[in-house]
């Protein structure tokens, strides 16, 4: 009988992560659904072999601390989805330093460490996958979300440089770039008001978010998505980037 392979997945309490979760375990993997809310870590409790875990990407602790953990549940993982993110949109002018830096630490940082976590084990296996999850915005860009657009512009050179450098130890790493995906990822956007901006930005922040919302609203479902990583997962070929 082949042994179930384990996948874990940052980001898993809604959206891509939570159907990525879903599709991997009914496909027969084991998955180690992590997630920061603790209040959430119970949605899974229909699925036997989908097991949930605290996993804060901003903490470095919090990361090998899961790691640690999964491996000693499972033996064995082979497969890490950096899934976690957060969106913000803004004229830079006016965006605070703490959601830039919340943005930075989560969407870069968090991706860096949680890779760099899990890379000795794989080492030691010999094998292994990392599947970073970036973005169309990542190969493009739009006003008001430079800090979005850097962190995931950051992500694609990252998973460049390490899809070489890994390759000569049989660890893969690809990339898969959603378009508009309707998650709640948007959510802390939705009402957003420009009223109070400066006249230089108020008109064209207006016209932008009207038209990000009207994406928003006609958006795909994360299902595609879930089903190009596990496309990705299986895919043996040495392709880098996957688009939904």
């Amino acid at each position: 009988m082949t042994k179930m392979k384990t996948i874990l997945i940052t980001g898993t309490s809604s959206g891509i992560g939570r159907e990525t979760a879903v599709l991997f375990a009914n496909k027969g993997w084991n998955v180690a659904a992590t997630m920061r809310d603790r209040e959430k870590l119970s949605i899974f409790t229909d699925y036997k072999n989908i097991k949930t875990y605290l996993l804060d990407v901003k903490d470095k602790n919090s990361i090998t601390s899961c790691i640690r953990q999964v491996i000693r549940d499972f033996g064995k993982i082979d497969v890490v989805v950096n899934n976690a993110g957060i969106y913000t949109t803004n004229p830079l002018e006016l965006t605070t330093d703490d959601i830039i830096d919340s943005v930075v630490e989560t969407n870069i940082k968090g991706v860096i460490y949680t890779t760099k976590a899990i890379l000795e084990h794989f080492r030691e296996n010999k094998t292994g996958m990392i599947i970073n999850i970036s973005s169309i915005a990542g190969r493009v860009t739009f006003p008001f979300q430079s800090i979005y657009h850097t962190t995931k512009w950051a992500i694609e050179g990252l998973s460049e440089s390490l899809y070489y450098e890994l390759k000569p130890l049989n660890i893969k790493v690809k990339v898969v770039e959603p378009g508009m995906v309707k998650t709640n990822i948007y959510n802390s956007v939705l009402d957003f008001s420009s009223e109070q901006y400066p006249d230089e930005y108020h008109t064209n922040f207006k016209k932008w978010h009207s038209y990000l919302m009207n994406n928003y609203r006609n958006g795909y479902s994360p299902v595609l998505d879930a089903k190009t990583i596990y496309k990705a997962v299986n895919d043996n070929s040495s392709r880098l980037r996957y688009t939904s």
